[in-house]
């Protein structure tokens, strides 16, 4: 039988450089085991991800149970199965094993993503993908999170993750399954739809089949002999995907498919491949790359696309393992101002890490390994005083990826407001520099706190820009009074409201809709300075059209606006996930409402964002609160883009 496919053995992979990490102290308070028996649910105080060695301590111990047998010659043994899981080159040689990395990421976020993936769409097949920047560690949390959903797992209507497959299809230290040309689907079959979507499938199938039984590549694809139907290859896989499942048939294998974009320029094709494994009982496809798959949105009847957020790194985790110059442990979290600088360092350090690229971590003598020893050494500095110390901090690491040069981005207020992940248009190579969310998607956060959209003139733009050199302004040091992490919330609901009720001209808040479109934004303050009231002169003289940030001190107000017909909005932002500070926030927007309402001349209406809360109802107010309570996931929505900050800005 002639082959169709050329295999290309594995080339030889070196040690990889390894670097220690920092067991986070979120830790989890319970322990038990997991229904299958395979893998035991981290004890309390164990974060294996964070260790060295952890993650492939882990997959071994999961590989022994659930994967090994002599039937299929990849999983014969770990030493060929541990071949083909995913490296990164280094430019001067070498290699970065990724599955023998610490990989740094807080337990709930983790948590989250494990349990995303678990989650079953139960009437419809789905790819499941994460879209981010290059170098961003998707390709490494995808192990992670396959062994971490195995530790939560204990509800047998999820999925029950026993098998992993890392199938590549570039990078990967030159281990990878080879593209297919346009010239060649177009020489097979034209234009013909159906037909590219059935060789996709083809080529799947084979890459699956040199993977899992000859521990090899596609190098070279050669068409079918005979036209293929997408149910032939179809049936074919599954065959193959039965064997390799023997020793755990009743379990789910989930394929990570790695660079899904460079297995060929068309879409088509490339759907084809992704559905023939993802319709298969019993698998589960999760995609990564730097844009969306193609594949239609959840609400379709056909196989669609399901995103999972990428996971953002762990800064503090990171700060305490490097930054031994002044230990973390050992500042004052007491003093607000030290503490607001570190919340204020531990976003410009995230900043400063997608810039220079998570893998400098792992690498010594790199750009950002340079940095965080730089860091260190300002941190040690007995001659200033801590606050000095963390100013020195804040700007050094703003250096880093402030300075750079500006891009005009396509659609970029758009992506800075979040576009809804179903939204008619989005489609494949559609947005540049794709970020997907949980429920939008946007652009890495490097890329909206420095770039422009390609649409200059345009209003939104010229908003999106103001509201930039606002937020920058805050994560300076000078003038000081702006160190805080209250004004960095602050403002970026300030810069995604005026944007989106710039291209929108209206503004939701829950239940409450405000028709206003914003042209101008402008620093104001509208209370009495001694009885903190509203000053209804200053009221009078805002001008319609302009979204206003309080300046200094203010009772309930960060946001202020008119709406068409007149009407007030305050709006007050709450960073905490205190319950009791929460409320304390409800209840003065209420006050200052019942205080105000009297007044015959003027509609005030309260809005207040809380979304680190997970919710608030009437009684944990404790009575009928005139505010409207903005919380969780729906104060976040708000945020856009910009929700991304929250990751790495601690609710205080």
């Amino acid at each position: 039988m002639t082959s169709l496919f050329k295999v290309r053995r594995c080339t030889c992979r070196s040690a990889a450089l390894h670097f220690v990490g920092w067991v986070p102290t979120d830790f989890l308070k319970h322990g038990t085991t997991h229904r299958r028996g395979a893998v035991r649910l981290a004890a309390a105080g164990e974060t294996w991800w964070c260790q060295r060695g952890g993650i492939n301590g882990k997959l071994k111990d999961c590989f022994e149970e659930n994967m090994q047998t002599d039937g299929v010659p990849l999983l014969k043994d770990y030493d060929t199965y541990q071949a083909s899981l995913p490296v990164r080159e280094l430019r001067k040689g070498g290699e970065l094993k990724l599955y023998q990395l610490p990989f740094y990421a807080r337990t709930a976020d983790l948590n989250k993503f494990a349990e995303r993936m678990i989650t079953d769409l139960e009437m419809r097949d789905s790819v499941d993908y994460i879209a981010a920047a290059s170098h961003s560690g998707k390709s490494a949390s995808v192990v992670v999170g396959f062994l971490r959903s195995r530790e939560l797992n204990t509800d047998c209507t999820r999925l029950d993750f026993t098998h992993y497959l890392y199938m590549p299809f570039a990078n990967n230290g030159g281990n990878y399954h080879r593209k297919v040309s346009e010239a060649k689907l177009q020489r097979a079959c034209g234009e013909d739809v159906e037909l590219r979507e059935a060789l996709g499938a083809a080529y799947m199938k084979d890459c699956f089949k040199a993977q899992a039984f000859d521990s090899d590549y596609v190098d070279v694809w050669h068409l079918p002999n005979t036209t293929p139907t997408f149910r032939t290859a179809q049936k074919l896989l599954e065959k193959d995907v039965s064997t390799f499942m023997q020793r755990s048939p009743k379990g789910v294998l989930l394929v990570h498919v790695d660079e899904h974009g460079s297995m060929c320029p068309d879409p088509d094709f490339r759907r084809g491949a992704m559905r023939v494994l993802a319709e298969l009982p019993g698998v589960q496809v999760l995609a990564t790359y730097t844009d969306i798959p193609p594949l239609p949105k959840q609400k379709s009847s056909e196989t669609c696309r399901r995103p999972i957020a990428c996971l953002l790194p762990d800064v503090e985790a990171i700060m305490k393992e490097r930054l031994r110059g002044l230990p973390m442990d050992d500042i004052d979290m007491r003093n607000e101002a030290i503490l607001l600088r570190v919340a204020t360092l531990r976003v410009t350090f995230g900043l400063a890490l997608q810039k220079l690229l998570l893998a400098g971590l792992h690498i010594p003598s790199s750009e950002l390994d340079r940095l965080l020893n730089k860091l260190e050494n300002m941190l040690g500095n007995a001659g200033d005083n801590v606050k000095a110390r963390l100013e020195k901090c804040i700007e050094h690491c703003n250096r880093m990826w402030m300075e750079d040069s500006k891009w005009q981005r396509k659609s970029l207020t758009d992506l800075l407001c979040g576009i809804d992940e179903d939204d008619d248009r989005v489609q494949e190579k559609r947005f540049p520099q794709v970020v997907a969310l949980d429920d939008i998607i946007t652009a890495p956060l490097e890329v909206l706190l420095r770039d422009r959209d390609e649409d200059q003139l345009s209003p939104a733009n010229k908003l999106h820009r103001s509201c930039q050199r606002i937020f920058k302004q805050a994560l300076k040091t000078s003038p000081r009074a702006a160190v805080t992490a209250g004004k960095i919330l602050e403002y970026a609901y300030l810069w995604v409201l005026a944007c989106n009720s710039c291209k929108f001209s209206e503004l939701e808040f829950d239940e409450l809709e405000a028709r206003f479109q914003c042209q101008d934004i402008q620093p104001g303050y509208i209370f009495q300075k001694k009885s903190k009231r509203l000053d209804f002169a200053k009221v009078a003289e805002m001008q319609n059209a302009t979204l206003y940030y309080a300046e200094g001190n203010h009772p309930c107000a960060d946001i202020f606006f008119k709406d068409d017909s007149g009407a007030l909005y305050l709006v007050d932002v709450g960073g905490t996930s205190n319950m009791s500070k929460a409320l304390n926030k409800v209840r003065k927007m209420s006050d200052v409402l019942i205080k105000e309402g009297s007044h015959q001349d003027l509609q005030v209406r309260g809005v207040v964002l809380l979304p680190n809360i997970g919710s608030i109802s009437q009684e944990d107010v404790g009575s009928i609160s005139e505010a409207i309570t903005v919380t969780g996931a729906r104060a976040r929505r708000l945020l856009g883009g910009l929700a991304q900050l929250l990751t790495w800005l601690p609710a205080v």
